[in-house]
């Protein structure tokens, strides 16, 4: 769907978000009629995610692929870089971008959900049967990877970055359990839980006094944290099944159940207050987070070692040998189709990213990536290819975190994901979270009538069947 029709469906990002001619350049990178052609150039506007270190990797990237003097019908491409708004959402300025004519030709930054939205409006273009696009794929070992980013029988986005998420145990507060390993099975993990009351004194010994830390779990204006907390138990607990497909709530209400009875078994011990990152302190005291990967810099110079103060372990299964499937917290690519940008200017975007992407390039562009950010690429061979072994065998919890890369599922294809998930904390998350604080750990409240709730409530606000 051209601008026209956008327009009408984001009017209201573009009545509630500030104009982004202050950094854009008001016609998608074109200051002619002509497709942004002036003197031979052609300029072709990539927004990267509003974090300094991804402009800078971009901006090194368009500077290098500049140098190439690539050529779309005999005009010279030259790739500029911005960040994208983040006020009140890197979302709702693309949003607001599309219906003032001012998008890009591409950007990154694009989760599963919001590319939905964008899909449904026919504001992206479907890469699924362009050959550069399957190419990419091919090199970066990426075809398993890909089947959990279909929307409607369609690709829309080129993945850039996962982060598996997963749990983040205390090595001092599993030793205090018996445990010299993170545990993998929800026995193993009730195990642990069962045996709090009577670890107490040995627990405050090492500094712990909370199981877990997690301030959002009754907070429905967070919707996005129940792709952590809730999402990342289920996808184990399922086996990988889906919570939304097309229209339809295809979520398992058994493994909804016993993925929001793992968060109950915390009971009254779970830390609820904000606290800054429990990691950097000389005694972390809590049990368990959900991992943070893009953290991990931060342990690094706080002189934290992973296997000696902390550990990753893998969402947790019901049966030894399950698959541990987990929520990924990924995002990529999109190429943007409005009537703002023209043929030549999206060809422009495309030969940038081939570029970047190639399989000549793509295993350089990924290490750069990682060493940049922290943030795993998403592709098959990280624990395999030759060219991340180095960066790998220095950095022991990225390595860890690669091993579940093939498991790490986004979220849902739906443009009512936000709604979904508010309706469900709402219904669901906070009444559960609120008996579950008066509960002892190790003695999960039945969640069967609150899932019963939150999956009408999901249907409700999704208008699923």
């Amino acid at each position: 769907m051209k601008i026209k029709k956008a327009a009408a469906l984001f009017m209201a990002a573009a009545m509630t978000v500030t104009s982004l001619t202050a950094c854009s350049s008001g016609d998608g990178g074109s200051s002619s009629d002509d497709g942004g052609s002036s003197s031979g150039t052609l300029t072709v506007e990539f927004w990267t995610a509003p974090q300094q270190v991804q402009y800078d990797f971009w901006e090194s990237k368009a500077q290098a692929f500049n140098e190439t003097k690539t050529q779309v019908n005999g005009q010279t491409i030259e790739v500029k870089v911005q960040m994208m708004p983040e006020s009140p959402s890197s979302e709702a300025g693309i949003q607001n971008a599309i219906a003032t004519g001012t998008a890009p030709a591409v950007s990154e930054n694009i989760n599963r959900g919001f590319a939905a939205t964008l899909a449904a409006s026919d504001a992206v273009y479907d890469l699924s049967q362009e050959d550069w696009f399957n190419e990419v794929i091919e090199a970066r070992q990426m075809g398993d990877t890909m089947d959990g980013w279909a929307i409607d029988g369609g690709q829309y986005v080129l993945p850039v970055y996962v982060n598996p998420m997963t749990w983040q145990w205390n090595m001092d507060g599993l030793k205090v359990f018996g445990y010299s390993e993170a545990p993998t099975t929800i026995a193993e993990f009730q195990d642990i839980m069962s045996q709090w009351n009577d670890k107490k004194d040995e627990l405050e010994a090492v500094g712990i006094t909370h199981s877990f830390y997690r301030p959002s779990l009754t907070r429905s204006d967070q919707y996005w944290d129940r792709w952590y907390d809730f999402m990342m138990p289920y996808d184990a607990i399922s086996q990988g099944q889906s919570i939304v497909d097309g229209t339809t709530l295809t979520m398992d209400k058994d493994s909804a159940v016993k993925a929001m009875e793992v968060i109950g078994t915390f009971g009254n011990t779970i830390q609820q207050g904000e606290l800054s990152s429990i990691w950097t302190e000389d005694v972390p005291s809590v049990l368990v987070t959900i991992n943070a990967p893009w953290e991990i810099s931060l342990y690094q110079e706080n002189n934290k070692v992973y296997g000696e103060d902390y550990v990753y372990g893998p969402a947790l299964v019901e049966n030894e040998g399950d698959t541990p499937y987990c929520f990924a917290d990924s995002k990529g690519l999109t190429f943007y189709k409005t009537d703002n940008i023209s043929e030549d200017e999206h060809q422009g975007a495309v030969e940038f990213v081939k570029w970047v992407y190639n399989a000549e390039n793509s295993a350089q562009t990924d290490l750069e990536w990682l060493e940049a950010t922290m943030m795993l690429p998403v592709r098959g061979d990280l624990n395999e290819n030759e060219t991340f072994t180095s960066v790998m065998n220095e950095s022991p919890e990225l390595s860890a975190l690669a091993q579940w890369v093939p498991y790490a599922m986004p979220g849902l294809a739906s443009e009512k994901d936000a709604d979904i998930w508010t309706a469900f904390t709402e219904s669901a998350m906070a009444p559960y979270m609120n008996e579950v604080m008066s509960a002892e750990p190790g003695n999960a409240p039945d969640a069967t009538s609150y899932i019963e709730a939150g999956m009408d409530a999901m249907k409700t606000a999704g208008g699923l069947s």
